[in-house]
């Protein structure tokens, strides 16, 4: 028996880097892998990791901010808890710069989450976790207030029919449209400054509880620009994952077997969603 365990061992540790399992967290909400490399560690600036049970995320030192926060949707995570308050994370390490509440205040920009306040309702522990400002972002108001909170409604709605969604979210480039209608590249008065990503974007895999991804399961993906001209429409904003991969250079959903991703990924969502209207 000994023999033959060896024998499996040499054979996987033969196999070429590209066929090796991916590694990935023991996290539910990164199921199917996380996007892209992050590590614990306080010497990897550009890509902490940090990981929670309402979340997992990628953050940069340098544009004060995640790289992308990677959670589950279910039913039982959506409750009636009260919106908590910002607070700067203190998990952070030695040698990051923490931005705190204030450093967005007269900014013109929204103090935008990522993993939404209500897709983390259930408990005030999970709601503080997504109050924490690496999970926020500077977001015009229009996009935050329209298409980004439509889409982010819609997504707990589904949970609350059933589905189980793994969801991913960020922001990319730099410069982006205060509620003055002016383009900035960071806010802060004063150091730590806040890179105002460009774009934001979210990636959306939707499954039957207790299933896995096959060719037919629905990939929702958005890229909106962050500006003052995004309506609640946010279906119009839909394009391919692989594009959204192709822009960030990440990899959504990598324990997915390739074939199957495939097929997911390089088709824009065209399910038919209706909007509805503002009372």
């Amino acid at each position: 028996m000994r023999h033959l365990i060896f024998l499996v061992l040499a054979a996987l540790a033969a196999l070429p880097a590209e066929a090796q399992p991916p590694k990935s967290l023991p996290n539910r909400n990164v199921r199917y892998g996380m996007p892209g490399e992050a590590k614990p560690d306080a010497t990897s600036k550009d890509a902490y990791l940090i990981e929670r049970p309402q979340y997992v995320l990628s953050y940069s030192d340098k544009r004060k901010s995640a790289n992308w926060v990677a959670w589950q949707l279910v039913a039982k995570d959506v409750g009636r808890v009260a919106r908590g308050s910002f607070e700067e994370d203190p998990d952070l390490p030695k040698g990051f710069q923490r931005v705190q509440f204030n450093t967005y205040t007269g900014s013109g920009f929204d103090r935008g989450h990522l993993c939404p306040s209500k897709d983390r309702s259930a408990t005030e522990q999970d709601n503080d976790a997504v109050f924490l400002m690496t999970n926020i972002i500077p977001q015009s108001p229009a996009c935050n207030q329209s298409g980004w909170e439509r889409l982010e409604s819609y997504c707990r709605d589904l949970a609350e029919k059933g589905k189980e969604l793994y969801i991913v979210a960020g922001g990319h480039g730099i410069g982006g449209t205060s509620d003055d209608g002016k383009k900035k590249l960071t806010i802060g008065r004063n150091a730590p400054f806040v890179t105002v990503p460009a774009s934001v974007w979210k990636v959306v895999l939707v499954l039957d509880r207790g299933t896995n991804p096959n060719a037919r399961s629905r990939a929702i993906a958005v890229w909106m620009p962050n500006d003052d001209t995004v309506t609640d429409e946010w279906p119009k904003y839909r394009v391919s994952v692989a594009e959204v991969e192709k822009k960030t250079g990440l990899k959504f959903f990598p324990l997915v077997p390739d074939d199957v991703a495939k097929q997911l990924k390089e088709k824009a969502d065209d399910v038919k969603v209706v909007v509805p209207k503002r009372n």
